[in-house]
C-alpha cells in the first residue's frame, strides 16, 4: 500500500507542475532576422491556392512557376547586408535594387522594373525559405501566392 501512496504522490507532483517546464513563449512566431536573409536566392516554386489563368493560355492552373518561361526562371536574388541587392530578373535582366525585413516578418525587396515587393514569410531553414502575399484576381476572388526560395 506504502507503494501504491508513493507513486500516486509522484504523479500528481509532476502532473502538477508540468505547466512549470513548458515555455509559452514556443507557440509564438519569433520571426526572422536579416542575417537570414542575406545571401543569393533563387524563386524554384511559386503556386496559388486557387485555380487562375496565370498566363493567359486558357487553362486555369494553381501551379505558377510551370507557366514561366526558361528565362523567368534564371532568377537570382542577392540580399547584401547593407540592404542592398542585385536581382536577375530574366537571362538578360539585372537590376539593383533594396530589401529589408519589417517586422521580423515581412521581405520588402525593390527594384526600379518591379516596384516594391512585400511578402510575408512562414517558414525557414537554412537552404530555403517561404514567403505568401494575398493576391485579388481579376473576378475579384482572393488568392494566397506562395513562393519557394532557395539557397543560391
Amino acid at each position: 500500500m506504502n507503494r501504491f501512496r508513493l507513486y500516486f504522490f509522484l504523479a500528481c507532483f509532476f502532473y502538477s507542475c508540468k505547466a512549470h517546464f513548458i515555455d509559452p513563449n514556443n507557440n509564438h512566431p519569433q520571426g526572422y532576422a536579416d542575417s537570414q536573409i542575406v545571401g543569393s536566392w533563387k524563386i524554384t516554386a511559386i503556386s496559388s491556392d486557387v485555380l487562375n489563368d496565370w498566363n493567359g493560355d486558357g487553362k486555369a492552373e494553381k501551379d505558377i512557376y510551370a507557366t514561366w518561361s526558361t528565362c523567368q526562371k534564371e532568377n537570382v536574388y542577392s540580399f547584401a547586408p547593407d540592404k542592398t541587392g542585385s536581382f536577375k530578373l530574366s537571362c538578360s535582366t539585372t537590376e539593383p535594387g533594396s530589401w529589408e525585413i519589417i517586422n521580423t516578418q515581412y521581405l520588402n525587396y525593390s527594384s526600379p522594373a518591379m516596384g516594391i515587393e512585400s511578402e510575408k514569410m512562414i517558414a525557414m531553414t537554412a537552404i530555403e525559405f517561404k514567403t505568401t502575399k494575398a493576391f485579388t484576381l481579376s473576378n475579384g476572388q482572393p488568392a494566397t501566392i506562395t513562393k519557394t526560395w532557395t539557397r543560391q
